[in-house]
């Protein structure tokens, strides 16, 4: 090997040994090889064999800086070409592949002619590797090959525990969708939810809102006097009868009357609703709850949800003693890249300050699912 290969940052990839955490671990590591790093990919013996059958002895060769090792799973031995069993798989691997996930780091560490080992890049499943690194003094990463959406529901176990919303309960009469209004009056939940007066927010929110009606909540849907104007005109002033128990309320957007119907100033907007609305929005919760309302037929409202961006909301229930909840109507992997916005200036990571950072073994590049 040349001196240029033994400098470049040496990365051991383990994944999972099932297809669904191999592949993704896969993408990573030829990302990270056409970034100039040295790649190790370690399969478990027996998905190894498997890949030889499937791929043909010569599959392996002619990788000069991307090679493939093999650790043992603690299974027992076999030829059986189909999937293992993935319980006893985790069982097994949590228990039996760290030393012989150690002994082929020292091995990889031991050839004079490989760079040495910089980082591991290990499935959120192979923790056995946290403590590899921790020995070996360097940096580890956890891949976790879920979807972003589904990472972010694992984020919130803890969370949802700690608030007794799991294990769920027996399903409540309140959220019957069979149960007329008549049947639970009062007692029946009523969601205000308020998006960002701009399509792409309006859509989920009401995607959110139709979800929760189906399940028995009462909804007030809260559109700018912009919007519902447009709203009106597209779909006809017939559109808003026959909801008894899910009603459209507007209030002001705090900018000058328009009758246009092209898309509002989107940084004007911003500007406006947080400044602008909260006072409107009080004013409408309290009509809500007002008698005529329950009179009506309306129950009190008993939970509001809000665009992230209209954070007004959020005083809002504070003064009346009543849930929020923020939607992020962002994709699930975009959220999650706002998430990291803080921890990567802590780390220097941006502003960018050029590529060379990439190809160090010091600065190791952090992917969201």
């Amino acid at each position: 090997m040349d001196s240029a290969s033994q400098t470049k940052p040496h990365v051991v990839c383990i994944p999972f040994p099932a297809q669904g955490h191999i592949n993704p671990m896969m993408q990573l590591a030829k990302l990270l090889h056409s970034r100039g790093f040295y790649v190790t990919f370690v399969n478990t013996e027996f998905n190894h064999k498997r890949l030889i059958k499937s791929k043909g002895p010569d599959f392996l060769r002619g990788f000069s800086d991307f090679r493939f090792e093999t650790i043992p799973d603690g299974l027992p031995d076999s030829d059986k070409d189909a999937t293992q069993d993935a319980p006893l798989l985790c069982d097994s691997t949590s228990k039996n592949c760290l030393e012989p996930f150690c002994e082929l780091l020292n091995k990889l560490n031991s050839f004079p002619e490989l760079p040495a080992v910089s980082c591991l890049i290990s499935d959120g499943v192979m923790s056995f590797a946290i403590k590899a690194a921790g020995m070996i003094g360097v940096p580890e990463v956890q891949f976790w090959t879920t979807s972003a959406c589904g990472f972010m529901g694992y984020l919130q176990y803890e969370e949802l525990i700690k608030r007794g919303i799991v294990p769920f309960k027996a399903k409540s009469s309140l959220l019957d969708p069979k149960m007329s209004s008549s049947d639970c009056g009062a007692r029946r939940p009523h969601a205000v939810c308020v998006p960002y007066p701009t399509q792409g927010h309006v859509t989920p929110m009401m995607q959110l809102a139709k979800l929760l009606h189906s399940r028995g909540f009462y909804i007030t849907f809260v559109n700018t006097h912009f919007n519902h104007k447009r709203l009106l005109r597209s779909k006809g002033p017939n559109f808003l009868e026959g909801f008894p128990d899910f009603q459209f309320q507007s209030i002001p957007d705090g900018l000058p009357d328009s009758d246009t119907l092209v898309n509002q100033d989107v940084p004007l907007l911003c500007d406006s609703t947080r400044k602008n609305c909260l006072g409107p929005f009080q004013v409408l919760l309290d009509k809500l709850n007002s008698r005529s309302s329950f009179a009506s037929g309306v129950p009190p409202v008993t939970c509001i949800v809000s665009d992230g961006v209209m954070s007004f909301a959020i005083k809002a229930a504070e003064e009346l003693g009543i849930p929020e909840f923020q939607l992020w109507t962002a994709s699930t992997c975009s959220f999650m890249g706002y998430l990291h916005f803080e921890q990567l200036k802590k780390r220097g990571i941006i502003p960018f300050q050029g590529t060379s950072k990439m190809f160090t073994a010091s600065h190791i590049v952090i992917f969201s699912p």
